[in-house]
């Protein structure tokens, strides 16, 4: 994987405390900023079984390239995620991206 430019969205959140961007109510505040500029991407939603989960990302990068491959086949050169994948409460953005974060996951049973 070759890690191109920091995004401008991920210079924002690099001017962000680490314990602000990765507390869960500051997620109150990105969420609705996320669904705007990343569609398809959630900071909080349910982890299910009366569980809450929140992200808290910190920087964002834009990849410059990457080379995979599955069982020994190579899986082609990178382009925009379409349709956007959907599993759990979000998304990913169309373009390829490294997203530096932190998951926190509370309530639910002991």
């Amino acid at each position: 994987m070759q890690i191109g430019k920091r995004a401008a969205v991920g210079w924002l959140l690099r001017a962000l405390p680490a314990a602000v961007a990765g507390a869960p109510w500051f997620t109150l505040l990105t969420d609705p900023v996320a669904r705007v500029a990343l569609p398809g991407v959630r900071t909080r939603g349910s982890a299910g079984g009366g569980r809450r989960e929140y992200y808290g990302a910190s920087d964002l990068h834009r990849l410059a390239g990457a080379r995979t491959s599955w069982d020994g086949t190579d899986l082609g050169a990178m382009v925009p995620i379409d349709p956007p994948v959907r599993f759990g409460f979000a998304s990913t953005p169309a373009t390829p991206s490294l997203t530096d974060l932190v998951t926190t996951v509370r309530g639910g049973a002991p």
